[in-house]
């Protein structure tokens, strides 16, 4: 007989919560506090903005954050960004009302009715431009969650593989966010904290989402095709996909009441970005107009008052752990505002563009964006975290604000198709049962197009000086 040695398992490495990350960044600006010299700019107003005197940078006492403070910063950041978290419970809430009448579900099927089978490509082009929509206003980004399953059964249908299905409706979605025309966790945040018209500049990012979509069907029918003509060539082939093909069913019919939904949703969008454009509206008029969506949209799903009260509350819960981040991130920016710090690091990045082509610090700001997604993954809580240091940086340097946060959302946006931090990646690839290898190796050549083509975006916005301010 031979004894058996207990061979001691090795740990998986799990990659830290998202509230774990934005905390050790507290404690860890907090420590910087007695480490960086404390500083400060002067502040002027120019047309009713708050904007950096970039010539009257000097140090001041130390002023270092004591650690009972490191705790306060969560509360105090969250009392902070209370007007955008409330506005983020709120939307949730309206969001669930539109979703989970069927609606939006309804009407992917019945379009894929009608077009029937024989334009199988015009089918994936219009319920990805239909994604992309979702992503580009509202921001509904882990909406695509529980459309995935349909997506994918759709595609596997028309005889295409899984990988197309999680493309055209977890691809779109994120091109949409990314380029963002009124985008509010990324736009929206990004204009209030740099005193700008809300969703000013539209027309340049309704352009760039046309760039985008442009490259992503190109690529799935490039694909797609491939893969019709021989299944083989799949980077999936071989995946059991008996449990993913979704049954056409009465249940999905699109009836006048889901029409009625989706009017009314089409007609909140259309309301929130005319009142920011021409009305000067806010965070809380657009608030009040998602508010008075859900209920129009919850009495044509046919629902009562309570049950109106009852999808807003849960809408409101899913998205939570999203609102929560927003105001611990906030404390990061609490603790080095308090420890006089904010300043000087922003004097410090200053000094090292001081000279260099606006065109290429833009180009930076967009490279640094992308990396702090992967441990913010978090588009509200990103903005919130580094947004106040990258706007007084682009108002020292000579970059205008309108294209720093431009190169913010192009960093935090494409890069939530390949990092594993992504809760809508990791959802969507859970259920496919698709390995987080294949995906990377089908979607990187899509992702390094597009940040070539962001890059050349970048450029072009310096160029024409993409504004305003």
């Amino acid at each position: 007989m031979t004894e058996k040695t207990n061979i001691p398992k090795k740990k998986k490495f799990k990659f830290p919560h998202a509230f774990v990350l934005l905390f050790a960044m507290i404690i860890l600006v907090g420590i910087l506090t007695y480490i960086i010299p404390a500083g400060q700019y002067d502040r002027i107003q120019i047309d009713g903005r708050s904007v950096v005197d970039p010539d009257s940078f000097h140090y001041i006492k130390q002023t270092p954050v004591k650690p009972f403070e490191f705790f306060m910063a969560i509360p105090n950041g969250l009392q902070e960004a209370s007007t955008l978290i409330f506005m983020i419970l709120l939307i949730g809430g309206a969001i669930r009302v539109f979703d989970g009448s069927g609606a939006i579900r309804a009407a992917i099927m019945k379009l894929s009715q009608v077009v029937g089978e024989d334009k199988s490509s015009y089918i994936l082009v219009a319920i990805m431009i239909f994604f992309t929509c979702l992503g580009a206003f509202p921001g509904m980004l882990e909406a695509v969650i529980p459309f995935a399953p349909l997506c994918i059964g759709i595609s596997l249908a028309l005889g295409y593989d899984i990988l197309i299905g999680i493309t055209i409706s977890l691809g779109g979605i994120v091109i949409g966010w990314t380029a963002g025309p009124s985008n509010p966790w990324t736009v929206g945040i990004g204009h209030t904290l740099g005193e700008l018209p809300m969703f000013s500049g539209i027309g340049f990012r309704v352009l760039i989402l046309l760039v985008f979509i442009a490259i992503l069907s190109t690529f799935v029918l490039k694909y797609g095709k491939k893969i019709k003509e021989d299944p083989t060539k799949s980077l999936v082939y071989g995946i059991d996909t008996d449990n993913l093909i979704v049954e056409h069913d009465n249940s999905n019919e699109f009836i006048i009441r889901d029409k009625l939904v989706l009017i009314t949703f089409g007609a909140t969008i259309f309301f929130i970005v005319f009142g920011s454009l021409n009305w000067g509206w806010a965070l809380p008029q657009m608030s009040a107009t998602y508010i008075i969506g859900a209920i129009i949209g919850g009495i044509f799903a046919g629902y009562n008052s309570e049950k109106i009260a009852d999808e807003i509350i849960e809408g409101a819960k899913s998205i939570l752990i999203g609102a929560l981040a927003v105001g611990i991130a906030r404390g990061i920016s609490v603790v080095m505002t308090d420890g006089n710090i904010i300043d000087t690091v922003v004097y410090g990045i200053s000094s090292l563009l001081d000279g260099l082509p606006t065109m290429v610090t833009a180009i930076g700001m967009f490279i640094i964006q992308t990396i702090i997604n992967f441990f913010i993954p978090s588009g509200s809580g990103q903005a919130m975290a580094t947004l106040p240091i990258i706007l007084p940086v682009a108002d020292i340097i000579g970059l205008n604000r309108q294209i720093a946060i431009l190169a913010f959302q192009f960093g935090d946006g494409l890069s939530n198709l390949i990092y594993p931090t992504v809760g809508p990646v990791v959802a969507c690839l859970m259920y496919a049962k698709v390995p987080f290898n294949k995906w990377l190796k089908y979607i990187m050549p899509f992702v390094l197009i597009s940040w070539l083509v962001a890059t050349a975006l970048l450029i072009i916005s310096v160029l024409i000086n993409f504004g305003p301010f």
